[in-house]
Order: structure tokens, then sequence, then C-alpha cells
């Protein structure tokens, strides 16, 4: 249950980088704002594609594989 909320909020995070970087070229002016919303974006497509690819913990009803 837990696998689809990360997936989830991992692409929510990737969306959310994605409007922060859009935002941040298009209509901050400033620099400092500018940077600082860039880097904020990068953090958030980065931590949400990495949400993505967690891999999956195996299910503990399974057998072992060995």
């Amino acid at each position: 249950m837990i696998d689809w909320k990360l997936r989830f909020a991992g692409f929510l995070l990737m969306i959310l980088g994605g409007i922060l970087f859009m935002f941040a070229v298009r209509d901050i002016n400033s620099e400092w704002p500018r940077i600082l919303t860039g880097l904020l974006s990068v953090f958030c497509a980065s931590l949400g594609f990495g949400f993505l690819i967690l891999p999956r913990d195996p299910d503990e009803d399974s057998p072992d594989p060995r």
C-alpha cells in the first residue's frame, strides 16, 4: 500500500519541480530568487524521480527465493 503512495508522491514532486522551473525561468526577474527557485525545482524533480525508481520491498507473505 505504501508503494503506490511513494510512486504518486514522486510523480507529484516531478510535476511540482517542472512548474517551479517554468516559474523561475519565465516570471522571476531578480537574480537570487530565480537561483533559489531553480535549485528548489531541481531538488523536487530529482527527489520525485528517486521515488519513482525506488525498488519495491519484497512481500513478507511470499516465500524466500533461495
